[in-house]
């Protein structure tokens, strides 16, 4: 078998994972990146979740609470054309960043491949190895070519769903108290729509009319189409189910299941939506959206209280500003945190409580169910991703955690902490 050496491998290469790629790189670290999808973006692009949340605070005037590599991805897509300027969405007031998934996957290419990282797109995790003093010493990878094993001194799992975590046989958290897990949804795009936002209670009277006439399956009635103000297309995130686990088995019936529901869905938009009479369902996106998945057991974790009270850490790695964002089957709730402000991502919630080489990054950040629902949106994840590759990197080269330095160098990388 083929085998490789690197000072960090990262695992996944949505935005935490570039964030935490190319911040160790730039520390001079060897770094691998292995991403099983053919794209780079994670969801943005390959699940169409076409807006950036979390680098805003929400109030009257938001201010940018998240810089580093996630603004120059940014000021990349500015450079393209996009307009970064966030917009405030009518139902919620909460400041988001619009782009088209096109641009920002050509954006992305673009910085990788003015990076030093080594990466692998359409390469998939298949196991990891630890050692009798319980630190990762390697995985393995594999595509259509061949199986690799990759060792490295730190590795870093942003892949949304905890999967190094898991191949590891370490512990993860899903879910509530109860059980309850934020529902998955299936992304939709949809043609012929005004140049104009839509608000949350107009869309909802329309689903709602459907329900009462007859249309199945539009059982979330509270949800967004995401675009573009001026664009003639846009992305409904409504057709949407609770996952039971993240099996193969599961997954088929799920997607199956939502693509049929973006038929019912678009139907009561363009059926009882005044607005909407020549909205066409043009496709629906190959991946499906999780809000929410396994989650590492860190040697912090952050709680709701937190977050709702924006406490400050001296051991942060960034900021934090978004709202708790609930997806249920009764739709999109949100509880707001103090406008204007932020909470911070300490180090500790970071790292493995089991394993002192593994990092966690994006939605699998050690929090409790509610912090979840604020620390896992992607302008967030660029933060909590480049704070997991400095600290991935510095231990990578000084087989130690030393916080105050991790912070010392993304300061230098322009991390706004």
């Amino acid at each position: 078998m083929k085998k490789e050496n690197f000072d960090v491998v990262v695992a996944g290469g949505g935005s935490a994972g570039i964030a935490a790629a190319i911040g160790a790189s730039r520390t001079g670290a060897r770094v691998l990146l292995v991403e099983r999808s053919q794209a780079f973006g994670g969801q943005a692009v390959n699940s169409w979740i076409s807006a950036y949340c979390g680098f805003y605070s929400k109030g009257s005037a938001p201010q940018q609470v998240v810089y580093g590599i996630g603004d120059e991805v940014l000021q990349r897509l500015k450079a393209h054309g996009e307009n970064i300027a966030p917009t405030i969405n009518p139902s919620t007031h909460n400041a988001s960043i619009r782009f088209r998934p096109v641009v920002l996957a050509r954006v992305l290419d673009e910085l990788m491949l003015d990076s030093r990282v080594d990466y692998r797109l359409a390469t998939s995790l298949i196991a990891a190895t630890r050692g009798q003093d319980g630190r990762l010493q390697s995985v393995l990878i594999q595509d259509d070519e061949e199986t690799v094993e990759v060792s490295a001194k730190a590795f870093v799992d942003a892949t949304g769903n905890a999967n190094l975590v898991h191949l590891a046989g370490l512990p993860t958290n899903w879910g509530g108290e109860q059980g309850e897990v934020q529902q998955a949804s299936l992304s939709c795009l949809i043609d012929g729509l005004p140049a104009r936002e839509f608000s949350v209670d107009e869309l909802s009277k329309a689903i709602r009319a459907g329900r009462e006439n007859g249309i199945e399956g539009l059982d979330v009635d509270r949800g967004m189409i995401v675009k573009v103000p001026e664009d003639s297309y846009g992305f409904l995130t409504m057709p949407s189910i609770e996952p039971e686990n993240f099996g193969g088995k599961n997954l088929t019936k799920n997607m199956m299941t939502l693509r049929t529901k973006a038929w019912h869905y678009v139907q009561a938009l363009s059926t009882y939506h005044p607005d909407l009479g020549h909205a066409k369902l043009l496709a629906t996106s190959p991946i499906l959206g999780y809000r929410e998945g396994r989650r590492l057991q860190g040697i912090k974790t952050i709680t709701g209280e937190d977050a709702a009270a924006c406490r400050k850490d001296p051991h942060t790695i960034g900021r934090a500003g978004w709202p708790f964002e609930l997806h249920s089957a009764n739709g999109m709730s949100f509880k707001q945190i103090k406008e204007n402000d932020w909470y911070d991502i300490p180090a500790e919630a970071l790292m493995s409580r089991d394993c002192a080489n593994l990092y966690g990054a994006g939605r699998l950040v050690s929090t409790d169910h509610l912090a979840m629902a604020s620390i896992r949106v992607m302008g967030t994840g660029f933060a909590s991703g480049h704070g997991a590759g400095i600290l991935a990197a510095q231990y990578a080269a000084d087989g130690q955690t030393d916080i105050e330095k991790v912070q010392k160098i993304l300061k230098e990388q322009n991390a706004l902490l």
